[in-house]
């Protein structure tokens, strides 16, 4: 009865003591509320093995959360190393007593995955709260450490391959860049702007201001030459011309840009000269064509426009130019599209 007596410890009167005879001891509580913590206790053999695999889960529940989280507090990565310490070490310890530990090892498993991913980010962690001296033993830390490095060592691999290539092409073309500046160009916005509001004068001073400003572009040159032809002022746009076509040093380009400034200014005339210089020449019929079109589209002559802009884009594909096909075949698009429709006229 003393042996019993000391198994339950000191308790009120109310208590009646039994024993099981099977290698357990019972305290009862009579007379007690249903429910109540003093009601029954059985004291099992294996209750401390028990309590050490709920401790074990209740830990792991409290680091899989605190992992989430860690970033948020400047102690968050260190106090998630450190359970995981623990947590290793309990593991072994469950594992000597036979327990099934199969679930718990995955959570685990997880753990270190989502920490080892995203050791850079934890190893900045741990150094910003001044708790990394403490971890120097930690093996999970040494772990994050490891990991760290080789996703340092990856980075370096991957610039060495990738980033190296691109670099020397930027400095190549850089270099380049330096050595051979390209040609300054002529802003001719605005003079193309205000030529189309019929604003001929100021459009002629701008024009002539890009061309002080930037006297070797030919392409400033031919429209201060076409804006003196709608002025009147031939003599002066022969003379622009002759410096232009002196600039350009090619007769096709000359005659193909200068039809489109003259275009630009409405002089369809002078223009469509310059497209049947180029037709009259199997290399320079398809751009010959496309520069007419111009001229009858803003004629008005839809018919011959649209068969003008078919007829350059068959000669560029056969010619294999493709950059010039499209674009006339983008101009006869927009053409058929804003035409009106053609048909007979109906008689009243």
């Amino acid at each position: 009865m003393k042996k019993v007596l000391a198994s339950c410890g000191t308790i009120p009167a109310a208590l009646l003591l039994l024993s099981s005879g099977e290698g357990r001891s019972e305290c009862r509580a009579e007379n007690l509320p249903y429910g109540s913590k003093l009601m029954k206790r059985t004291i099992e053999p294996n209750i401390t093995a028990q309590s050490e695999f709920a401790q074990l889960r209740e830990l792991l529940d409290d680091t899989e959360r605190q992992v989430v989280e860690m970033h948020k507090t400047p102690a968050g990565a260190y106090e998630v190393i450190r359970n995981l310490d623990e947590l290793e070490g309990r593991l072994h310890e469950a594992e000597k007593g036979g327990v099934d530990l199969r679930a718990e090892e995955g959570r685990m498993d997880g753990l270190r995955r989502r920490l080892m991913r995203g050791a850079p980010g934890v190893v900045r962690m741990v150094q910003a709260s001044e708790h990394a001296a403490a971890l120097h033993n930690s093996p999970t830390y040494q772990a994050v450490l490891a990991a760290q490095l080789d996703e340092s060592r990856r980075r370096v691999r991957r610039l060495l391959t990738i980033g190296l290539p691109v670099l020397a092409v930027m400095l190549t073309i850089i270099v380049l860049t330096l050595l051979n500046p390209p040609p300054p160009q002529a802003n001719l916005n605005p003079v193309r702007q205000l030529a189309a509001d019929g604003r001929l004068e100021d459009a002629l001073a701008r024009a002539q201001s890009e061309v002080q400003r930037v006297p070797s572009d030919a392409e400033a040159v031919l429209w201060v030459g076409s804006l003196q032809l709608a002025s009147g002022n031939t003599a002066a746009a022969e003379q622009s011309w002759a410096t232009a076509r002196q600039l350009l040093g090619d007769e096709t380009r000359f005659h193909f840009e200068r039809g489109n400034a003259l275009l630009g200014v409405a002089q369809t005339d002078a223009a469509e000269q310059d497209a049947r210089w180029l037709i009259e020449r199997p290399e320079t019929a398809a751009p010959g064509y496309l520069l007419l079109g111009g001229v009858e589209e803003m004629r008005g002559r839809v018919p011959e426009a649209i068969q003008a802009f078919e007829t350059s884009a068959d000669l560029a594909s056969k010619a294999g130019n493709t950059q010039l096909e499209v674009i006339a075949k983008t101009r006869l698009g927009f053409l058929m599209q804003s035409a009106p429709m053609m048909g007979p006229t109906a008689t009243p």
